[in-house]
């Protein structure tokens, strides 16, 4: 099964930004709560975190741009 991962709401607005980077890569284990990724939305850096434990599935790369809300990648248990 796979959890989304997804950017935090910062503005409630669908506001769009940066990957500025990944700090795990493709295939990585993580840990629930764990930071992932860094995002820019609206000069606001923001921190993602997994929710849940698993592997690591990238979606979006550094620099691409995205959304409030959007998917960036993927946990699979």
């Amino acid at each position: 099964m796979a959890i989304e991962i997804k950017i935090p709401e910062v503005s409630g607005e669908g506001k769009t930004g940066i990957i500025v980077r990944w700090y795990k890569s493709e295939g990585d284990q993580v840990k629930a709560g764990e930071e992932v990724a860094e995002a820019m939305i609206e000069k606001i850096t923001i921190q993602v975190q997994v929710p849940s434990s698993g592997k690591l599935k990238v979606l979006k790369r550094e620099n691409e741009e995205v959304k409030e809300g959007e998917v960036i990648g993927y946990v699979e248990a």
